[in-house]
């Protein structure tokens, strides 16, 4: 694969001498300012048949926008590309500029010979691509380890992994809808935002869920869950930012006064604890969506796509009656499952998970369990 390369520089000779030197072992790029620069980077990441711009190589003095202030822009635009100034001429505040706010990798002169520029960018390609490979293995570890975890709270609290598995489709239906379902903070948020659930009795959470209006004690308890888990949290490295998101959700929907918008991921993760807590006390849709639009906090946009995602909290299926032996993952259980001494396993509304259905095979194996279940049985 070639990699992108962007140039950018006010003088086309420039650009052409360099477009000669790199032709066939970089796929170029140019742009002739700081401002075109930036809508090359802006098209680059919604076209996937180009891929992402790797390495940034930009002029220091350019008018209207030197590359100082372009490669500070373009880092918000593109924060992985490897950004580079190449300058025939920079004065010290400016130099210092691009190397504070631009987070440069390198800052090469001009004139320079093709080996050093071939050197420079190869060496760009690398850290981009060190950039890259470390994010995958952080999504794929970390995600995978999150997902065991909440398994475990499956056994240990079925009630909080049920409230985690509608945060998780909540929040998966409307990042999809936002384009923002490639930001693994959003899975990770997803799956731990009722860990601190694990402290809260089973009844005080059943009482939640019915909307029953909870005494003081049961309040303190059950609010104090975000608190619980963000401390938890805030001890993993590269999950402090998830942790603060996970600590601020909403928990009572009159606790969603006026404040700043909140954009992106984190805005995302912000309406849909906040759409919950309402929908927790029995409020309709509609009602939701008004008190988040009220609140100042969420864009149009967001508070749209909740609205029209909320279905998937009612999930919808074939009925079917099945024996212990024929429940299967990804089923929905539509009564609650009881022992045959009277304990109940797991209440009506669960997600079928492979862990659940093998702690209900052994359920049924060493105490018994009421059959047949009734569940509901989800359409592709």
């Amino acid at each position: 694969m070639k990699y992108r390369v962007l140039l950018v520089d006010d003088e086309q000779r420039i650009l052409d001498a360099l477009r000669r030197t790199l032709h066939g072992r970089y796929k170029v790029e140019t742009a002739n300012s700081g401002p075109d620069a930036l809508t090359v980077l802006s098209a680059s990441l919604t076209d996937p048949t180009s891929g992402p711009i790797a390495v940034i190589v930009s002029d220091m003095m350019m008018p209207g926008m030197n590359g100082a202030d372009f490669l500070t822009k373009a880092r918000d635009v593109a924060p992985d590309a490897v950004r580079m100034i190449l300058s025939g001429q920079a004065d010290l505040t400016s130099t210092i500029a691009a190397v504070n706010n631009a987070d440069l990798f390198r800052f090469l002169t001009k004139p320079i010979d093709s080996p050093t520029l071939i050197t420079a960018l190869d060496a760009a390609l690398r850290q981009y691509e060190l950039v890259i490979s470390e994010r995958e293995l952080l999504r794929s570890t970390l995600t995978g380890a999150v997902d065991v975890l909440v398994e475990t709270l499956a056994l240990a609290s079925p009630l909080a992994y049920r409230r985690t598995a509608r945060v998780r489709m909540l929040l998966t239906t409307v990042a999809g809808e936002l384009e923002l379902s490639d930001d693994w903070r959003l899975h990770v948020a997803a799956m731990l935002s009722q860990v601190g659930c694990i402290a809260v009795p089973a009844p005080v959470l059943e009482k939640v869920e019915k909307g029953t209006v909870l005494s003081e004690e049961d309040r303190r308890m059950y609010l104090g869950h975000p608190e619980l888990a963000m401390q938890l949290l805030g001890r993993i490295p590269r999950l402090e930012e998830v942790s603060d998101w996970i600590g601020a959700q909403i928990t009572d929907i009159d606790d969603l006064t006026a404040g700043p918008m909140q954009e992106g991921a984190a805005g995302c993760f912000a309406a849909v604890a906040a759409f919950l807590a309402g929908y927790d006390v029995g409020m309709g849709v509609r009602e939701i969506g008004r008190r988040l639009t009220e609140s100042g906090r969420f864009g149009d946009e967001v508070i749209e796509a909740l609205t029209g995602a909320a279905q998937v909290l009612t999930p919808k299926g074939t009925p079917e009656e099945v024996r212990v032996a024929g429940i299967r993952a990804g089923m929905v259980l539509d009564q609650d499952v009881v022992t045959t001494t009277g304990l109940v396993l797991v209440r009506r509304g669960e997600r079928v998970t492979a862990v659940l259905a093998r702690r209900l095979e052994n359920f049924s194996l060493s105490v018994g369990v009421q059959e047949p279940i009734k569940v509901l049985v989800l359409g592709e």
